[in-house]
């Protein structure tokens, strides 16, 4: 009898282990996004100077020129990433926040909004963005 239970555990163990694999789960847990978007921006955090409490954030919505086009999803990881600074969308702050999936026209971009600008790739399409003149 004890012989029968511990072949039925082992079966049962294998089952279930079968059935892990087979739905993927153990390769992609839920919270798995959040952190590689936190761990993507780590190097972009410890480049805003400090004393920083509010950053402007731009996107492809800005360089088309399209603002339904705005990623919020993205804002709001992006938000949550540098809490407590506070992200307000546009131009008007002194660090900016670039975050691209097609960034070729960029610098043109920039230079016709801000003039003189500095820019620091982090790969990814992020950038921070310093106005020089702001």
């Amino acid at each position: 009898m004890p012989l029968i239970l511990a072949v039925l555990s082992l079966a049962f163990a294998a089952y279930q282990v079968a059935l892990t694999i087979a739905s993927g789960e153990w390769r992609n847990p839920s919270d798995e996004m959040v952190s590689k978007w936190e761990d993507r921006l780590q190097a972009l955090r410890e480049a805003l100077p400090s004393g920083q409490t509010q950053v402007g954030y731009v996107d492809d919505a800005a360089l088309s020129g399209d603002p339904s086009q705005l990623d919020g999803n993205e804002f709001q990881l992006m938000q949550y990433s540098l809490a407590p600074v506070a992200l307000q969308n546009g131009l008007e702050q002194e660090w900016i926040i670039g975050n691209f999936r097609s960034d070729e026209n960029l610098e043109g971009w920039l230079t016709e909004q801000l003039g003189v600008y500095e820019l620091q790739s982090f790969g990814f399409g992020l950038y921070l963005i310093h106005d020089v003149e702001n």
